[in-house]
């Protein structure tokens, strides 16, 4: 047996050592798609106005910002529909305080009439 595994001990260690890479690999991707904001398209919705919505959050022109998003989410067109689940490139810091912020104050208005 000892004999095998001096043999074989370059085999052995790459199989170590592509399996230590494959769980890295694993890890580090499912911490990058937590990076990132996922929306909800909604009705009348496209991906021009969803970029003038959160564009400037990253700094990036809107034409960009697109291109992105059209690229990550595999998108062979700029044509989206009503549910489909989009990422975009606004960290998940971001997510959308302003919009939770005023949709409280909308309620706070109503409750208070």
């Amino acid at each position: 047996m000892q004999t095998v595994i001096k043999n074989n001990s370059i085999v052995l260690l790459f199989i170590v050592v592509t399996i230590v890479a494959g769980i890295v690999l694993i890890f580090s991707l499912s911490e990058e798609s937590d990076k990132y904001l996922e929306v909800v398209v909604q009705e009348g919705d496209s991906l021009w106005t969803i970029a003038e919505k959160y564009h400037n959050i990253n700094g990036m022109k809107q034409e960009d910002f697109i291109i992105w998003v059209q690229t990550e989410n595999e998108l062979n067109t700029a044509m989206i529909q009503p549910g489909d689940v989009l990422v975009i490139p606004v960290s998940s810091a971001h997510s959308s305080y302003s919009d939770n912020q005023l949709a409280f104050k909308k309620e706070f208005l109503n409750s208070n009439r």
